[in-house]
């Protein structure tokens, strides 16, 4: 990811910019990648739905370059709006760069900003989703479209769409997750002080995703540390120390913050691991309990024995079909 390009039009929603905007701008702040972001539009300037006027708005861009990312922001939906030369001229735009760009790029929308997708036809035959009193309207006006509802956000191909508002942020913390790694996200998460969240059928969010929604200082570094070392022991005396603090005081502070112990813990994050280098790697079964942290063969098909209905093998099997 290069650079990110918000797409601003009249009407726009001061959320559905900001959360977006600040999390991906946290990306250069934090040193985690050269990830810059330009607010671009058909205006110089535009004027909020909550009356604030946006000025120094950038051109659209005349091409993408591999690795960019655009974010159609959403707007207050008139027809007023949808009828303007702003709105077809950043549709055709859409279409264009889209069309036109060596590698394809991530397009995402916020809330409404689906509409700007729809009508760009980069819906057409995707999964996608908007605000929740949008929906029908989405599908009506996009038939060709996979409209879903009851979702934070949908990312189909190099589509992504959001359901509104908050859950924008909730899609930039995916996509930095994506390009850059699990644990950059949660630094970015937790500089901004938001959680990961999903809703409904969403699919349900790694270990150590679903546990980062406190703000408890000490059990953030704890949960860092057994993300780097998951080979770690963490009932010993001396993991503890590393923190200023004693095996059993840490064990409660953990799970008042998590419902977890970091024993427990540990062992979410390590299947985990074991899943996705199941589904994506043909690495022998005792290099995966390796590279997961457990000190044996045996202790891994015990763990994974307890939590899995299939054997580690008709588990590969079955998510390579």
């Amino acid at each position: 990811m290069r650079t990110a390009y918000f797409l601003m039009l009249p009407g726009i929603h001061m959320l559905d910019l900001a959360g977006p905007l600040q999390i991906l701008a946290t990306v250069a702040e934090l040193g985690i990648g050269k990830l810059a972001v330009r607010c671009v539009g058909p205006h110089s300037s535009v004027q909020a739905f909550q009356g604030i006027e946006l000025g120094r708005v950038g051109p659209l861009p005349a091409r993408l370059l591999p690795g960019d990312l655009v974010l159609a922001i959403g707007s207050k939906m008139t027809d007023t709006l949808t009828r303007s030369p702003a709105w077809r001229d950043t549709a055709d735009w859409l279409r264009g760069v889209a069309a036109c760009a060596r590698e394809r790029p991530t397009i995402a929308a916020v809330c409404t900003g689906a509409y700007l997708l729809g009508d760009a036809g980069l819906l057409d035959g995707r999964l996608c989703t908007t605000h929740y009193a949008h929906v029908g309207r989405l599908r009506a006006r996009h038939p060709g479209a996979s409209v879903v509802d009851n979702r934070i956000f949908v990312s189909d191909g190099n589509i992504w769409t959001s359901a509104g508002v908050a859950s924008g942020i909730d899609m930039a913390l995916q996509l930095v997750a994506d390009v850059f790694g699990d644990e950059a996200a949660i630094r970015v998460a937790r500089e901004n002080v938001v959680p990961f969240r999903r809703f409904g059928s969403d699919p349900e969010l790694d270990s150590k995703f679903r546990s980062r929604s406190h703000g408890n200082a000490l059990v953030h570094a704890v949960q860092d540390a057994i993300s780097t070392d998951l080979a770690a022991s963490v009932s010993d005396p001396s993991f503890a120390g590393t923190f200023a603090t004693s095996v059993r005081h840490l064990s409660r502070v953990f799970a008042r913050e998590t419902g977890l112990t970091p024993k427990q813990y540990q062992l979410a994050l390590r299947m985990d691991k074991a899943r996705r280098l199941l589904e994506a790697s043909s690495l022998p079964i005792d290099e995966i309990a390796g590279q997961c942290g457990f000190a044996s063969v045996q202790a891994f098909r015990s763990c994974w024995n307890k939590a899995q209905p299939m054997t580690p093998g008709e588990f590969r099997h079955a998510h390579r079909d």
